[in-house]
Formats: C-alpha cells, structure tokens, sequence
C-alpha cells in the first residue's frame, strides 16, 4: 500500500477514534443535562451529538428572547429559526414540533430558576430553615427585586398551564429537580422529628410542592406587599407541616 495512502488511512483512523472520544465524553455527562439537553442529544443524528446540543440551545435561546421581547410563545417556528440563524431542517431535526421546543424553553427557566436556590440549603441547616429558603428563593424569582422581567415571569405560568394540557408528563419532568429537592429536605425533617411522620413522605412532598407552587402562579397576577403574602404562605405550610399535636 503506498504511503500516502497509510497515512490517510491512519489519520481517519485517528479522526474516527477522537469522535468516539467525543462522543464517549458526551454520553458520561449525559446524567448531569437538563431533560430538554438529553432529548436533544437522544434525537440527534450526528456523530458528534455535542454539535447538536449547542445547536438546540441556540433555538431554545431564540425562543426565550422572543419570549422575552413578545411575553408569549405565539412566536412561529420560522421566527425561533431566523432569530438563531439556523435552518428549518436542523430545527426538525432537533424538536418534533413547536410544543417539543416550548417544552424545552420551560426547561431552561426552571433550570435558571434552580440556579437561584443558595447552596447553603444543600447545607447543615435546620431542614425547616432549608425548606423555607428553598421556597423564599422561588417567591423572589418570581416576585422579588431581582426577579426576571416581568413578561418571562408572567410567561412562566402562561406556560405551565399550556403544558399542563399538552405535555403533562413533560411538565412533570420540568419540575422535577425542584421537586426532588424539596422532598429530600422533607425526608431529613421527618427524621428529625421536625416535619410529621404520619403522611408518606412522598405524598407529603407533592402535597407542599403543589400547594406552595400553585401560591406562586396566583401571585403573578396580584400587586402589593409580597412579603407580607410570602409570610403568610410560609405560615400555612409550616403548619401542615409540623407533627400534628400528641
């Protein structure tokens, strides 16, 4: 075989063995992806998925500029296709449709939203002192000083509802990492004897999680001193939280 031939066969071997490499990195940090930056990759038919999940966040970060400029999702796929400068191919080749996209965009503000909660309620404290963190933390991003613009956060609930009707097991998906949060800082106060053992603690969690969630949704609407509401809602959940009297 002439030499130059061994060396090209050599280099695409080479080539071939990087995109594994690639590709192999992609699949260990796959765990640690957002559910929408998973899809992504599992939809993908490239080679080098991670293209394709760069690719996806440029449409997902389209649509929440959009979002942010509109205050709505009745933005068309063509539009979320020219804002990122990509084509209408790539885009099917990424999302099923506009509701797949959607989703994922949801995704991403409860991701940031997420990145909001301070690590110290990772930390040694009181879990009713970490829940109430927990909690405070998503009222303000919602509601506080430094909350997203307002039409993102008044977004969120347009959102949610919609996703509530077309993709409920999405929606669940979505809200996941928040959830499981919460319910691991209610499972350490049962074991403290901070937070009632008569209630499984799943069921429990759901219960808090969506009563202190649909409390949050109702408070986009409203104008006041959101402190004052915060505080109430904390209240009432410590209350059902507490161990019932002996």
């Amino acid at each position: 075989m002439p030499e130059n031939i061994d060396i090209d066969v050599e280099n695409k071997d080479v080539s071939a063995e990087n995109t594994d490499i690639q590709v192999e990195n992609a699949d260990s940090e796959l765990a640690a992806l957002s559910p929408w930056e998973q899809r992504m990759l599992e939809r993908s038919l490239d080679s080098a998925r991670v293209q394709a999940l760069a690719r996806s966040g440029e449409f997902v970060h389209a649509a929440l500029a959009l979002l942010e400029e509109e205050g709505s999702v009745d933005f068309t796929v063509q539009d979320v296709v020219q804002r990122s400068g990509g084509s209408l191919r790539r885009f099917y080749q990424l999302f099923s449709s506009k509701d797949d996209l959607v989703l994922a965009l949801f995704e991403e503000l409860i991701t940031q939203l997420v990145e909001h909660i301070p690590a110290t309620v990772q930390a040694g404290a009181p879990p009713l002192v970490r829940l109430e963190t927990c909690v405070r933390t998503l009222w303000d991003f919602i509601r506080g000083q430094d909350a997203p613009p307002a039409k993102i956060v008044r977004s969120m609930a347009t959102l949610h509802n919609q996703l509530a009707a077309t993709r409920p097991e999405g929606l669940r998906l979505a809200w996941d990492p928040l959830r499981q949060l919460i319910s691991g800082i209610i499972a350490d106060g049962v074991a403290d004897g901070s937070v009632r053992s008569d209630i499984e603690v799943e069921q429990l969690s759901d219960l808090f999680f969506d009563v202190s969630l649909a409390a949050h949704i109702f408070a986009l609407g409203r104008v006041g001193s959101t402190h004052t509401r915060f505080d109430g809602l904390w209240g009432f959940c410590l209350g059902a939280l507490r161990p019932p009297p002996a």
